[in-house]
């Protein structure tokens, strides 16, 4: 496709009533037709199929979807458009950014590198059963049942029947957990409270602070005297957590949801400190919400490729974006405008201006995410929408049709939602993002037990696919697994207060 305007349909060699009956129909761009199947277009709208052959191929050759030798195919590769991540380093392991005409997947396990020593204290259900121990006790607990792996610089027992208290919609609930991780550290940081409790974590871990009458999530390397940090009135009048309804919810919660509780108080921040510790760190994953409510009331928290990419296609084409608006397609409620406003502010922009170049919608489930996408055809060329974004692209299938007995039809759904987006990438010249989700394999016992879930229908379909997982502190690496264009190689780059960086040495 070319980079001239894309033209109407007026401009095809046809009547202007089959123009009327391809608009009635739901065709009315250039790429929603060359796209179509031509028995479908010939039933749906009401003319011949030697008519609807025609009207496809003119499109197709408007748009110069036609046969090209591979020196063509070469220069064209050449010259294809990426969106710089904001890292050097991954920009360079993806051949240059995240690249247009193409789906991208990322995906890996939840982490989290904020971590807290091993006498945290932890309220958690299971079995009928509430239990508060330290984290280092449930660690050893569950090591036991389900034994640990090496993972990352540290150590992961997977678990499972475990739920933890959170706040979810306003009220105090109970989320499951997946995992505790631990790792060995040489310092901590040290939090002395007004309430007399000193919290004691790495230097990464978020706090949930009280700002100009807001609720943000800030490091704790970032606080300072008289900062006010948010918790709970009294999780320990609670007899028990089987008092609490089980919220199955697939999305983290963001500092709004948790505002709209009225069990929320505040502790002064009364001293900031550095300490050495040369001890396990412990960290526990709770994939839905990423954070859970310790005995003492404090609220403990545990992808944001995404958003960035998502600020960074505005950018022009010289400083590594497209010019070009986003469309964040948000399944699982991860998406936050608390980042991408930092973000922007980081990257010198206006952060109302970036934030209004992004169309945001919710997916509820399976069958509105395949709608929103049928639906937004027409709305990519005419907001000049250059990056799709789908997170997480399997939450709601793996939901919606779980068990043996259910995965053809999961399969089938998802292979043509696939479909879907390979066609809208390379016919509108958009760059698609999907993050996915990663299953455990028990089966496995050398090497990384974890696989994204969607199957062979999901592997075969983007053109790169990237693990990213946790390592020290707010590092993370990438890994390309499968990219035809691309040498395998890993990247480390950083997910810093203004957004995704290199690591700085």
């Amino acid at each position: 496709m070319s980079d001239t305007k894309v033209r109407k349909l007026e401009d095809l060699n046809i009547s202007p009533a089959i123009i009327g009956k391809l608009r009635e129909a739901g065709y009315k761009t250039l790429e929603a037709i060359a796209a179509a199947n031509i028995n479908e277009l010939s039933t749906v709208v009401g003319i011949p199929l030697p008519t609807a052959q025609r009207i496809v191929n003119q499109a197709r050759e408007a748009l110069g979807l036609r046969f090209k030798t591979a020196l063509e195919v070469k220069k064209e590769r050449l010259s294809i458009k990426k969106i710089t991540t904001g890292s050097k380093n991954l920009d360079s392991l993806l051949g240059g950014g995240v690249e247009i005409k193409t789906i991208t997947e990322l995906f890996g396990e939840y982490g989290t590198g904020k971590c807290f020593i091993k006498n945290t204290e932890v309220t958690y259900f299971d079995c009928n059963e509430t239990l508060v121990e330290t984290i280092e006790e449930m660690y050893n607990r569950y090591r036991d049942l389900y034994t640990e792996r090496p993972y990352d610089t540290g150590y992961l027992v997977q678990v499972r029947g475990i739920y933890v208290p959170a706040i979810i919609d306003g009220r105090i609930a109970v989320v499951g957990t997946s995992g505790i991780y631990r790792e060995r550290v040489r310092d901590i940081t040290e939090i002395e409270l007004s309430n007399g409790i000193t919290l004691k974590v790495t230097s990464n871990h978020p706090m949930l602070t009280l700002v100009d009458g807001g609720l943000k999530w800030s490091a704790v390397k970032y606080l300072k005297p008289g900062t006010k940090v948010v918790g709970i009135k009294d999780l320990l009048r609670l007899k028990s957590l089987s008092e609490l309804p089980r919220v199955y919810v697939h999305r983290k919660a963001s500092s709004t949801d948790i505002a709209q509780s009225n069990e929320l108080t505040s502790h002064v921040v009364k001293d900031v400190r550095t300490v050495r510790y040369d001890d396990y760190v412990y960290d526990l994953v709770v994939p839905d919400v990423h954070y859970f409510i310790a005995p003492n009331g404090l609220i403990l928290h545990n992808t944001q490729i995404c958003h960035q990419l998502s600020v960074n296609v505005q950018l022009p084409v010289e400083k590594g974006g497209l010019d070009g608006k986003a469309m964040y397609i948000d399944s699982e409620g991860t998406f936050r405008w608390e980042r991408v406003e930092a973000m922007a502010r980081g990257l010198g922009l206006d952060p109302d201006g970036v934030m209004e170049n992004i169309i945001y919608i919710r997916a509820v489930n399976s069958d509105h995410q395949i709608a929103i996408v049928d639906e937004i055809m027409e709305l990519i060329p005419k907001e000049n929408i250059k990056l799709l974004v789908i997170d997480s692209v399997t939450g709601h299938f793996r939901a919606e049709y779980p068990g043996r007995e259910n995965l053809a039809l999961r399969q089938q759904k998802l292979n043509r939602h696939l479909h879907q987006l390979n066609r809208i990438a390379d016919m509108y010249d958009i760059a698609v993002v999907v993050t996915n989700q990663v299953m455990a394999r028990p089966d496995v016992f050398y090497g990384d037990p974890t696989q994204a879930v969607g199957g062979h229908i999901l592997a075969h379909a983007p053109g790169v696919r990237v693990q990213l997982r946790r390592s020290r502190g707010n590092r993370r690496i990438a890994r390309i697994v499968d990219a035809p264009h691309l040498p395998e190689g890993e990247a480390v780059f950083a997910i810093t207060e203004v957004g995704i960086k290199d690591v700085e040495e």
